[in-house]
């Protein structure tokens, strides 16, 4: 148990090639989150908008 090395608390930081991946795979998530908002908001919109113009 004196083997600090295995210890998943006292780990070492990650390295920044990590920390690097890690945010480029945030963005990436945020981006296609975005994009899934946006085309969901257009094809809404496009909806609503035929709506009203067969509508009257």
């Amino acid at each position: 148990m004196s083997d600090g090395d295995n210890d998943p608390v006292q780990r070492p930081s990650s390295s920044s090639a990590g920390k690097r991946t890690r945010l480029n795979a945030g963005r990436i998530a945020l981006i296609l989150v975005g994009t899934v908002g946006v085309v969901a908001f257009i094809l809404y919109a496009t909806i609503v908008f035929y709506g009203l113009l067969m509508g009257s």
